[in-house]
């Protein structure tokens, strides 16, 4: 089964049944919804009313209830600030991550054995060549190679911060990418990250940042999101 975490917006362009589904690690909202006779989970990171700041979002929660599931590919949506290389407005597949802040994991406890997970190829190179293809039968260009840096938030990063990160090889930056991506990996779950560039970071803006920005271009693209990841619910095969 396929699994798309996304955050607010993208849950209100899709119909399903909502489901709570219970976990080791508390409950998940789940939306269960059919795309072309596909059973497809559903998960608005941030609840449906958006009310759950990142830094409170219960990620072993919702990665443990799309594995209860039966989820096994998961693309998931991002809102980014742009560091380098791209600009606000474009889409892109990522391919690595650099997670510097708060740690999240499955296995706290080595009681039953030494658990650890291999990161060489964080985010699916097969399910983002799906998104790729999908994107040019739908005609939404995306651009490749993202490396994103997670930060814990809620506030937005320092300008000293995105120098840092430019230096470590960042070109994008948010607040959940990092955590959901390892949590999947350490469940055996393929996983694609497609970041859209919402507005330039900390210092390579010359304006303060607001939300209202963000929220502006994420609303603004959320269509070819929605259209861009259905057909790719289509094309990639169980």
């Amino acid at each position: 089964m396929l699994g798309i975490i996304a955050g607010t917006g993208f849950a209100k362009l899709l119909k399903g049944e909502e489901r709570t589904v219970p976990t080791p690690h508390g409950n998940a909202l789940v939306k269960m919804i059919s795309v072309n006779g596909k059973e497809i989970a559903f998960l608005p990171r941030h609840g449906l009313s958006h009310s759950i700041p990142p830094h409170k979002i219960n990620y072993k929660a919702n990665i443990s209830a799309l594995h209860l599931l039966g989820v096994n590919n998961i693309f998931a949506t991002y809102a980014c600030g742009v560091i380098d290389k791209y600009d606000p407005g474009d889409i892109i597949i990522l391919d690595d991550v650099i997670a510097l802040d708060k740690l999240i994991t499955f296995f706290d406890d080595f009681s039953k054995g030494i658990k650890h997970t291999d990161m060489t190829e964080p985010y699916s190179k097969s399910l983002g060549a799906v998104i790729e293809k999908a994107s040019k039968k739908v005609s939404i260009p995306v651009k490749k190679d993202g490396i994103i840096t997670t930060t814990f938030g809620p506030r937005y990063e320092t300008r000293s911060e995105i120098k840092a990160l430019k230096f470590l090889g960042a070109n994008l930056v948010n607040m959940t990418s990092a955590y959901e991506v390892v949590l999947a990996r350490e469940l055996g779950i393929n996983f694609a990250g497609v970041a859209v560039g919402t507005n330039y970071a900390c210092g390579i803006s010359k304006n303060p940042l607001t939300h209202e920005e963000v929220e502006a271009m994420m609303k603004e693209k959320e269509n070819e999101l929605r259209t861009l990841l259905l057909e790719a619910s289509s094309i990639l095969e169980d």
